[in-house]
């Protein structure tokens, strides 16, 4: 028996495992350096799927989902017809540069070949009601502007390439992997996040156990951040862990988390005077309150020094300019190292403040996305609180570099409120470091 939506969004783990580093192995090179165009018109990436033996269809790109599906269909009855497993050749699809960038029939033009991919022929999404009839095609989007499709390309297909994102152009690029070491991609001013990939478990389809390695991408993030030494800790900002997801535009945000975040930004609205707004994920819709984030910072390891992720940012407004003594108001290094000169590492971090107003849907912490990915992460992560979706990363060119195990993030362009921050792991980055902000 399988759960469609649990399939659908890759979230049927059978228990935590720790990242799976030996599944990063490296495959032919299957696309080019040239782009693939896409669409976001809904927020989820759309792209044109072939896979050898079907006919060419609009699917969902969701670097969320382990597996690729492609839909067969419902029968005549109008029930899902029964689940398989294939191996076989996934040809993606773009369109051209010049054609509108919301017209998913112009997803037509050959960009990349994906050889010899498991590929689940699964209905993924299941009914609006319980109960109730098969939903058939199966839509992504906000409930007005929903659109079909019938396939979704997981992150197992892409595992032995990087993924560039250029979300605000609506472009991406499968590259071999992407060159360099941490030191030297921060030098090229890079935010560099080492080790995200997290997760794994197995799934059992047509009765068959398929097993799935640990490659949701986590992103730790503060969310209102604020640097001022002034303020205490707890009013710098709200710490929240997420997973990405390319298969829904707007974000998703535990309702405890939004709690947090009021606390420190008291100007945003309470729940109870928003509106419920529907979005269809991959598996079905989800109902909750749409609200604005006017800031938050992505940190690229919130574990270092054992700082939470706002103060990891406000450690890294400081080190970047300076090192703390003990009359320094509220120094974030220990006090050995304040006793060695005041100097401590700081992780890379990426603020994104107005004009880009980053869109989240807020849904109860039981909300069963959220609720499946804290189980299949547990216990090698902290709680999940959201899933980041396109829309918030607009401004952000983003490598998923699989065969290095890491994600790199730099600014897609100026005034956009986007600032990368390379690490800072010793005193002789910073100059760099300083060179890379200014340039923001």
């Amino acid at each position: 028996m399988v759960t469609r939506a649990l399939v659908a969004l890759g979230l049927a783990a059978l228990g935590a495992c720790s990242v799976i580093t030996d599944s990063f192995v490296t495959n032919d090179f299957s696309g080019d350096p040239f782009p693939t165009y896409a669409s976001t018109a809904t927020g989820a990436l759309l792209i044109g799927v072939e896979p050898a033996g079907f006919d060419s269809r609009v699917g969902v790109l969701d670097v969320m989902s382990p597996f690729t599906v492609i839909d067969p269909g419902v029968d005549e009855s109008g029930q899902a017809l029964p689940p398989s497993i294939t191996n076989t050749t996934v040809t993606l699809r773009g369109r051209a540069a010049t054609s509108a960038g919301d017209d998913v029939t112009a997803l037509a033009i050959p960009r990349a070949q994906l050889d010899s991919k498991t590929v689940m022929q699964l209905h993924p999404c299941g009914p609006l009601m319980p109960g109730g009839p098969v939903r058939d095609p199966c839509t992504v989007g906000p409930e007005a502007t929903q659109q079909p499709f019938r396939a979704i390309v997981g992150s197992e297909a892409l595992a032995g390439d990087a993924l560039r994102l250029r979300l605000g152009d609506d472009q991406l690029f499968l590259l071999a992997d992407i060159g360099g070491d941490e030191l030297d991609r921060g030098r090229e001013c890079d935010a560099v996040f080492p080790e995200p990939f997290r997760g794994g478990g197995t799934l059992v389809v047509a009765g068959t156990e398929v097993g799935f390695s640990g490659r949701r991408v986590i992103l730790q993030a503060c969310m209102g951040f604020d640097t001022n030494a002034a303020l205490p800790q707890t009013a710098r900002g709200a710490d929240i862990n997420a997973v990405l997801s390319t298969g829904i535009g707007v974000s998703l945000l535990s309702s405890s988390a939004y709690d947090r975040y009021r606390l420190v930004v008291p100007g945003a609205p309470p729940l109870s005077a928003l509106t419920d707004e529907t979005v269809f994920f991959t598996s079905g819709p989800i109902v909750g309150k749409r609200v604005s984030i006017d800031r938050m910072a992505l940190v690229a390891d919130s574990t270092a020094a054992f700082r939470a992720p706002c103060r990891q940012v406000y450690a890294h407004n400081i080190m970047a300019y300076r090192n703390c003594g003990a009359a320094t108001r509220d120094c974030p290094c220990s006090d050995q190292e304040v006793e060695d000169g005041g100097f401590c590492s700081v992780p890379a971090i990426v603020e994104l403040t107005s004009p880009a107003n980053i869109e989240m849907l807020v849904v109860p912490d039981t909300n069963v996305t959220l609720s499946a990915l804290r189980t299949e992460l547990r216990p090698d992560q902290p709680e999940i609180d959201a899933v980041f979706g396109t829309q918030a990363l607009q401004t952000i060119e983003l490598d998923i570099d699989y065969p290095h195990n890491r994600v790199l993030a730099r600014c897609a362009g100026e005034g956009l409120g986007c600032a990368a921050k390379p690490a800072l792991p010793d005193e002789d980055e910073r100059d760099n470091v300083r060179s890379c902000i200014l340039d923001d």
